[in-house]
């Protein structure tokens, strides 16, 4: 039984925190299909549907839209084929419409009767925020660029020597006055960074190598490392900005902090309101006809 409140909860947290997001105000045309319209309006709401990882990886890669839309628009071709023989009167497929309508109708029931109803009030915020203050602690932090002259772990001697001679031609090229970031662009063996001029961005201790962190946290803004050597072959780092420890400050850290009470809320109230619910509902259940273990 506590499987089936875990299901339908996760189900209706799906359709609260995503679909609850999508916008249907724009109603251009994305695709046609015969007389068939496909709005962007429906498009939105047919991503609503889609599971929260889903979701996520979607509003990393906008690109992905693409696909989506023509699995949507092959998925109303073949249906149309389908319809035309005859399959939408399958007594069978409508078995499984049927079983699918229940939980469309349980969960758009369960949205009004319970999760539209619950909220979170700033106070509430403030509150939370208050009494966790870990939880907004940041650390201090450096923002660097880089440019890395790359040796293989199992180079010889020699070629390492040649590695470390040419990094050192580089440094007195910037401490002779020549831009960083055009030289990491040029240069760097890092292909992540070197299109960025080397840029890595902010980091904290503990996220790079240490011999690289040690460096990078050493440094004061606008200086510029020597050498650096690690199993990734030789470093010059620059420094461009630090941040001192400290807190997240509430305005940054309340939309955060109300989506958690708000997504923690609506899961106790749905599984209390299903619970009470399923009590009144004069079940029984034999487990043992599906498992043909008597309890």
């Amino acid at each position: 039984m506590r499987k089936y409140f875990g299901i339908i909860v996760s189900l209706l947290l799906v359709m609260v925190f995503i679909h609850g997001n999508v916008s249907a105000k724009d109603d251009d045309v994305v695709a046609k299909i015969g007389d068939r319209k496909i709005t962007i309006s429906e498009f939105n709401k047919m991503l609503g549907y889609l599971d929260s990882e889903k979701q996520k990886v979607i509003e990393k890669n906008p690109q992905l839209k693409e696909n989506i839309l023509q699995q949507y628009i092959q998925g109303i071709v073949i249906s149309k084929l389908a319809k035309k023989k005859g399959f939408d009167k399958n007594p069978e497929l409508k078995e499984q419409l049927e079983l699918l309508k229940d939980n469309i109708i349980a969960i758009e029931y369960l949205k009004k009767e319970v999760t539209n109803k619950v909220e979170v009030s700033e106070e509430d915020v403030k509150a939370y925020y208050e009494s966790h203050k870990d939880e907004f602690k940041t650390p201090e932090m450096v923002r660097s660029r880089h440019i890395l002259i790359k040796t293989d772990p199992s180079a010889s001697d020699n070629d390492k020597k040649k590695a470390k001679e040419k990094a050192e031609e580089i440094l007195k090229k910037i401490k002779a006055g020549e831009d960083f970031a055009k030289l990491a662009s040029d240069v760097s063996d890092d292909t992540g960074s070197k299109p960025k001029g080397g840029e890595l961005g902010f980091f904290p201790k503990g996220r790079m190598v240490k011999s690289f962190e040690d460096a990078a946290f050493s440094l004061k803004p606008g200086e510029v490392s020597g050498i650096v050597e690690t199993q990734f072959g030789y470093h010059i780092i620059k420094v461009e900005e630090k941040k001192e420890p400290g807190m997240e400050p509430f305005d940054t850290a309340k939309e955060k902090i109300k989506q958690k009470l708000l997504q923690e809320r609506t899961k106790t109230k749905v599984t209390e309101f299903i619970e009470k619910a399923m009590k009144e509902a004069n079940i029984e259940v034999h487990t043992e006809i599906l498992t043909g273990v008597k309890k």
